[in-house]
């Protein structure tokens, strides 16, 4: 069963340029909004939205408490960061309805090892780092694993129709796209250029010995 995730909200009085003063308190302001849900200002403690964050990404579902309101299921679905030191300084919780469909993008986490690649033949190239899926947010998983294991040549790859959804999620991006190939390493294209190169020096040995045994 997956974890449940909660965050505890207030309703936002502070607005524009303000909130500066909100982040100084350790409070991260935030806006929540989705299908049948009016746009709402809130703010949340930061330490408290980084722990739930660290843990949930942007697939797993938490329940926004906010004070006189019934509970509300959402993602977190975008962050601002600060330019300089990427410290989060704003956050979007979008609100979903649990009974409907939503699509999303889910990270893909490359797992196994192909056999080329570990004797150092080829390198991994992933192409693809997300895929588009379909699914109630419940079913939504926290990431889609990509199994290299069986790229033992490199006429084998890896597209999206290969990928393996949990039940109740769809691919939305197309199944013919790349996800992942094998490329050749440089000291494979080297070792075989040196095979294939003639050995001009022992040519001209060669017709130097038939020159003087005429």
């Amino acid at each position: 069963m997956s974890e449940k995730y909660t965050l505890s909200l207030e309703v936002r009085s502070v607005l524009g340029k303000k909130v500066s003063r909100l982040r100084r308190n350790g409070v991260l302001p935030a806006t929540v909004y989705g299908k049948g849900v009016a746009p709402m200002a809130v703010q949340v403690d930061t330490r408290s939205f980084q722990d739930v964050y660290r843990r949930a990404g942007r697939t797993a579902l938490v329940e926004l408490q906010i004070a006189g309101q019934k509970p509300l299921a959402a993602f977190i679905h975008s962050l601002q960061r600060h330019p300089v030191t990427r410290a989060i300084i704003h956050a979007d919780f979008r609100a979903v309805d649990l009974r409907q469909e939503i699509q999303v993008a889910v990270p893909l986490h490359i797992a196994g090892e192909s056999p080329l690649a570990a004797r150092g033949d080829a390198v991994v190239n992933q192409v693809m780092s997300v895929v588009e899926i379909r699914a109630l947010p419940a079913d939504i998983p926290a990431h889609v694993t990509v199994d290299i294991s069986g790229l033992d040549s490199f006429d084998r790859s890896i597209h999206v129709r290969d990928l393996v959804l949990p039940p109740g999620a769809a691919l939305v991006t197309p199944g013919d796209e790349l996800v992942v190939n094998l490329a050749t390493t440089r000291a494979a294209v080297a070792e075989e250029e040196a095979v294939e190169a003639p050995h001009e020096p022992e040519l001209v040995r060669e017709r130097r010995e038939v020159e003087e045994a005429e």
